[in-house]
């Protein structure tokens, strides 16, 4: 029988650790090396991070390696269970909350959250693969969310930091990423390296031009192309928003030499010109009744 072959899978539930007071749970396990713990599922969040060393992750009748700086969401109903791969000690570090805190997040930022993080529709949890600063920040944020009471706004507060503060410099990647493609992906957000798009994540790979093509298709369900120009529109909408720039000179800051692909591209992400996303966001905080005319 497989692991994932129980006849009825183990639910944890948070009300033995949290008591009737405390909105979170922090915990920082040792992973074991075997044998593995028996697959389960919650009533509850989680997002964990291995800190040190790697593990064997048990997850949805898949097998994933991880190691130090992989950030994982898990949901309620993602099965899993974790072994140590190697002889050194795997550190992990588990912030746990209640799926009414994860409704309430979703409710209110629903058009930023809506299909990531622990919102993700996908068969695998959304996982990130942060680089050693993103990682030091990480461990900051866990040393401040245990300094002091187990409170809904501070579990809020560190949820919002997380998704909003530290994880926009780095990117979301399926938890099925090879790390040589995820280490790739870290960093395409910057400009300067949007501007040279898909050749430079080619290039960190160190694989040829079909191999990374066939994996991110088949690991991500788009082309490296696709995702790219993606990251180029959400830079370029900031832009419109934020800077005076004219239009063509927004469209060659984020790589895109052909005005009328960057158009094309920018209607298809947002459903209107950048000339109306311009109008539409934009607000003039120096001068507000000359914005508010103006639209």
């Amino acid at each position: 029988m497989g692991l994932f072959d129980l006849p009825e899978i183990p639910v944890v539930t948070l009300e033995a650790e949290m008591g009737p007071y405390n909105s979170f749970h922090i915990s920082r396990p040792l992973v074991k090396s075997s044998p593995p713990a028996l697959p389960h599922k919650h009533e509850f969040y989680e997002v964990f991070w291995i800190a040190t060393g790697c593990c064997i992750h048990f997850i949805n009748n898949h097998r994933i390696d991880l190691s130090a700086g992989e950030l994982v969401f898990i949901r309620p109903d993602d099965v899993h269970a974790f072994q140590n791969r190697e002889k050194t000690p795997c550190r992990m570090i588990n912030v746990a909350f209640s799926s009414q805190t994860a409704d309430h997040l979703l409710e209110r930022y629903g058009a930023e959250f809506q299909g990531r993080y622990f919102w993700s529709n996908a068969e695998m949890p959304v996982s990130v693969s942060l680089n050693q600063q993103g990682l030091d920040e990480l461990a900051r944020l866990e040393a401040a969310l245990d300094q002091g009471a187990r409170s809904l706004a501070r579990i809020e507060g560190f949820l919002l930091n997380l998704t909003t503060g530290l994880l926009p410099t780095e990117n979301n990647v399926p938890s099925a990423t090879p790390q040589w493609l995820a280490r790739a992906c870290e960093g395409m957000r910057d400009p300067d390296a949007l501007r040279e798009g898909v050749p430079l994540m080619i290039k960190r790979t160190g694989r040829s031009h079909e191999h990374v093509s066939r994996t991110f298709k088949r690991v991500f369900g788009q082309t490296p192309s696709s995702w790219v120009n993606g990251l180029r529109m959400e830079l370029a909408a900031r832009m419109l928003v934020s800077e005076d720039w004219q239009i063509p000179e927004v469209a060659l800051a984020c790589g895109i030499e052909d005005l009328s692909h960057f158009y094309r591209l920018f209607r298809q992400t947002y459903g209107v010109s950048p000339m109306k996303y311009r109008k539409r966001e934009k607000v003039d905080l120096v001068h507000p009744l000359r914005s508010q005319k103006r639209a």
